[in-house]
C-alpha cells in the first residue's frame, strides 16, 4: 500500500508550553481497484487516504474530514495512518487531515483526485519457473481511455497483519506501461514460505499516484 506522495506545508499549534510538536509528512489520496486474492485484501474499488505522522501512536489521534464527514484513520506501524472508503466521485476532493495529541494540533490537506477511474485489472497473473527467483508474467487488459503511466510488481508474505492480510515485502521499480513480465530478484523469497504476487497498473498525476489496480497471483511456495 506505499507510493510517492506530496509534501505539504503544515500549520502546527501548541496550546501549552512544552507540548510536543506534531508533523505530517507524506500525504496520499488515490483510488485502488483490487481483484480477488488469497492475500487477505478485500476485492473492491475504493479510495485511500494516507498520512505519515510524527509522533505516531497513542495518544496521537488522526482524522480526515470532507463534505461534513469526519473519519478516524487507522495506524499501520510505525507511522502511517490510513483511511479506506468505497470509491465515490463526491469524495474526490482534498481531505483535511487533523492531528491531535493532548493540546498539540496540526492540520494539512491531501491532494484531490482530479479524475477518479476504476483502472482495469491485469489478467492471468502467474508465476513462471520454480525456486526462489522465479519470473512473474501477466496479460494487459484493454486500457483505452485509461492513462496508465507505469507498472509495478509487489510480493506479499510473512505474518498476517492484524490477523487478516499479508504484508508487502518487496515492490519493484517502475516498469513501462507495456511490460508483461518481470524477474524476482534473489533474496526476496525464502524456501518453504508462502507468497502472493501483485501487479499494479498505476495512473500518476504530476508524479503522484492517483488511480491504480491490483491483480494477484495464486499463492506460490518456493
Amino acid at each position: 500500500m506505499r507510493a510517492s506522495g506530496l509534501l505539504l506545508a503544515i500549520s502546527v499549534q501548541a496550546a501549552a508550553a512544552g507540548a510536543q510538536d506534531l508533523s505530517i509528512g507524506r500525504l496520499e489520496h488515490y483510488t485502488d481497484n483490487r481483484g480477488w486474492n488469497e492475500a487477505g485484501l478485500g476485492p473492491t474499488w475504493q479510495s485511500v487516504v494516507e498520512a505519515v505522522v510524527a509522533p505516531a501512536g497513542f495518544p496521537t489521534l488522526v482524522f480526515a474530514e470532507q463534505n461534513g464527514v469526519r473519519e478516524p484513520l487507522t495506524l499501520f506501524p510505525p507511522d502511517v495512518y490510513v483511511l479506506w472508503k468505497r470509491a465515490d466521485p463526491a469524495f474526490a476532493g482534498a481531505w483535511r487531515i487533523d492531528l491531535e495529541r493532548g493540546s498539540a494540533k496540526a492540520t494539512a490537506l491531501t491532494p484531490p483526485i482530479a479524475k477518479p477511474q476504476q483502472v482495469p485489472l491485469a489478467a492471468n497473473v502467474r508465476v513462471i519457473g520454480k525456486g526462489e527467483a522465479p519470473r512473474l508474467a501477466w496479460k494487459l487488459p484493454g486500457l483505452a481511455g485509461f492513462d496508465v503511466d507505469r507498472i509495478r510488481v509487489g510480493v506479499r508474505g510473512g505474518e498476517r497483519i492484524q490477523g487478516r492480510f499479508l504484508g508487502l515485502l518487496w515492490v519493484s521499480g517502475a516498469l513501462p506501461a507495456s511490460a508483461t513480465r518481470v524477474a524476482t530478484p534473489a533474496g526476496v523469497l525464502k524456501r518453504g514460505e508462502r507468497y502472493v504476487f501483485q501487479v499494479m497498473l498505476e495512473d500518476l498525476e504530476e508524479g503522484r499516484l492517483e488511480n491504480r489496480s491490483l491483480a494477484f497471483s495464486d499463492p506460490y511456495t518456493p
